[in-house]
C-alpha cells in the first residue's frame, strides 16, 4: 500500500534504518586488551622469577645441610677415634708398666749417630720354663757404619739402657741380639735389635 506523508520535510520522522550498527571507539578498546596482555606476559614473567630465585635459594640449603651432615659424620668419627685412642691411654695408664715414662727414658738414653725405627712389646715361652710366659720390649733401630763408629754408637746406645736407673728397673736383662750391616745409596747402614727382658710382674 502507497502512504503519502503530506507533513512538511521538516515535521516528518525518519526512520531509523534496522540494519546499521552502533559506533564503538576500536582503537582504544584494542590498546587496552594489548596493555592488558602485556600486563600479563610480566606479572607471568615476574612469577617465573620469583619461583627461580626461590628454587635456587632451595638448592643452596639442600648444598649446605648436606655439607653439615658431612661434617657433623666427620667430626662424630673423630671424636669416636680420640675416644678409642683415650681408652686405651687409661687401660695403659692402669697396666704395670708405664709407656709414657719408658718412652721418656728412651729419649734421655740416646746417643749421637743412632736413631729407632721400631719399638714393640712381644710375648714368648721360654724353653727352659714350659707354661710360663715372659713378656720382650724389642727396639729396632739403625746407625750409619763409619768405620767403625756404628758399632760403637750402637754399644754406648746398650749401655746408655742399661746405666738408665729409670729404664733398667723393669727389666731382668738388656741385650743386643741383632747387628746387620745393608748398603743405601752407597752408604753402609747398621740394623740393630735390642731386647729387653721384663721382669717377672712386670710388663703389659
Amino acid at each position: 500500500m502507497i502512504e503519502i506523508n503530506l507533513l512538511p520535510s521538516n515535521l516528518r520522522v525518519k526512520k531509523k534504518d534496522s540494519m546499521s550498527l552502533p559506533s564503538f571507539p576500536i582503537i582504544p578498546i584494542a590498546a587496552g586488551i594489548i596493555i592488558v596482555l602485556v600486563a600479563i606476559q610480566i606479572l607471568l614473567w615476574l612469577f617465573v622469577q620469583v619461583k627461580s630465585i626461590s628454587r635456587d635459594s632451595l638448592k643452596k640449603k639442600i648444598v649446605s645441610l648436606a655439607t653439615s651432615n658431612k661434617e657433623a659424620m666427620g667430626i662424630d668419627s673423630k671424636i669416636k677415634e680420640i675416644s678409642s685412642k683415650l681408652d686405651i691411654v687409661d687401660k695403659l695408664s692402669g697396666s704395670r708398666f708405664n709407656v709414657s715414662r719408658k718412652l721418656n727414658d728412651l729419649s734421655d738414653s740416646m746417643v749421637s749417630g743412632v736413631w729407632l725405627r721400631k719399638i714393640n712389646i712381644k710375648r714368648e715361652q721360654p724353653a727352659n720354663e714350659p707354661g710360663v710366659t715372659r713378656e720382650l720390649l724389642v727396639i729396632e733401630g739403625s746407625s750409619v757404619a763409619l768405620g767403625q763408629s756404628g758399632e760403637g754408637a750402637i754399644g754406648r746406645f746398650v749401655n746408655s739402657l742399661k746405666d738408665n736407673k729409670s729404664f733398667s728397673s723393669d727389666f731382668d736383662d738388656i741385650e743386643l741380639t741383632k747387628k746387620e750391616l745393608e748398603k743405601v745409596q752407597n752408604t753402609e747402614i747398621m740394623d740393630f735389635v735390642i731386647i729387653c727382658h721384663f721382669k717377672k710382674g712386670k710388663g703389659l
